[in-house]
């Protein structure tokens, strides 16, 4: 037979590990609610750079324009440049991009050879990644 005591305790015991168990941090509390309010419209990204054909030994500024719902993005983690030459593939380049505003973000870079080049831009922002590409002609 239980005692009256044995099972107020019994009861307390069962009633502390309960509550205890809903009781998340905030922080992991706010991180759920955060993760529940982001889009799931997809990130668009929209690379180019300047000038349109670039020269030897001349800067080029690359640009990736990064919208979701039509509004600019400025929070990316990251967004990178690769550029590979069409002619050696060893030839590579990465560039960090920085934000700008608006949801435009650049790197510069300077060829020292002509040719084609493949660019990707590399873009992870609000739990997506986009990897557009293009070619580029670096002319003499």
């Amino acid at each position: 037979m239980i005692k009256p005591k044995q099972l107020a305790a019994a009861l307390f015991i069962v009633a502390a590990i309960s509550l205890g168990g809903c009781s998340a941090s905030s922080a992991e509390h706010e991180h759920m609610h955060a993760a529940a309010n982001v889009s799931m419209e997809p990130i668009k990204v929209e690379l180019g750079w300047s000038p349109e054909q670039g020269r030897v030994n001349e800067p080029v500024l690359f640009q990736a324009v990064v919208t979701q719902a039509g509004e600019p993005v400025d929070d990316a983690r990251e967004v990178l440049f690769e550029i590979v030459s069409k002619n050696d593939e060893t030839v590579k380049l990465e560039l960090k991009g920085t934000a700008a505003g608006n949801g435009v973000y650049e790197a510069e870079t300077v060829f020292e050879q002509e040719g084609g080049y493949s660019v990707t831009s590399h873009v992870t922002a609000r739990t997506q990644h986009s990897m557009p590409s293009k070619e580029l002609t670096i002319v003499p």
